[in-house]
């Protein structure tokens, strides 16, 4: 899903809604949820079963996670709450880890990287999470591709090392 079409279903709900998760901030949105958001997010989401919204603990929506099944997920924070570290407590608190499906894939989106220390902050997010990016091959060559002078320390085994979880 376009990260823009998430970001407008996200401004749709309007808090509470689903159910409220253990971090007494953050909601679980299941398909049963979805047609209180409208047709149009209804339809959109109509392949997903469940959604994440991050609130900021006054049913405010700052954020959410959306679930490609255990193929992959997809992150966002709203422009205003960006910085505020609310995507990273849900990633500390184990609230990300507990509503990952078994077997849960991650990847990071290249062109969303914006400087070698915002791949370090996402990667370590993951890290906090129990996941790893099923892509960081190419998140190396990308990188590489851009020449970063971090990167000219590594190659790619040892960037796959050092950026990789392991079990």
């Amino acid at each position: 899903m376009q990260n823009e079409v998430f970001e407008r279903i996200l401004r749709r709900v309007k808090l509470p809604l689903g159910e409220l998760l253990g971090d007494k901030t953050t909601y679980r949105v299941s398909a049963y949820d979805f047609p209180i958001l409208g047709a149009k997010a209804a339809k959109d989401l109509e392949m997903f079963d469940k959604f994440l919204v991050l609130s900021d603990g006054n049913l405010s929506v700052v954020g959410g996670v959306l679930f490609y099944g255990n193929t992959d997920i997809q992150i966002t924070t709203l422009q205003k709450f960006r910085g505020k570290h609310y995507m990273s407590e849900i990633h500390r608190n184990g609230i990300l880890a507990s509503e990952c499906y078994e077997g849960q894939q991650v990847s990071i989106t290249t062109h969303a990287i914006r400087s070698f220390d915002d791949f370090k902050m996402k990667s370590h997010l993951l890290k906090l999470a129990g996941l790893k990016a099923k892509n960081i091959d190419e998140v190396y060559r990308y990188l590489s591709m851009l020449h970063y002078p971090e990167i000219e320390g590594y190659d790619e085994n040892s960037f796959e090392e050092e950026f990789s979880y392991q079990d």
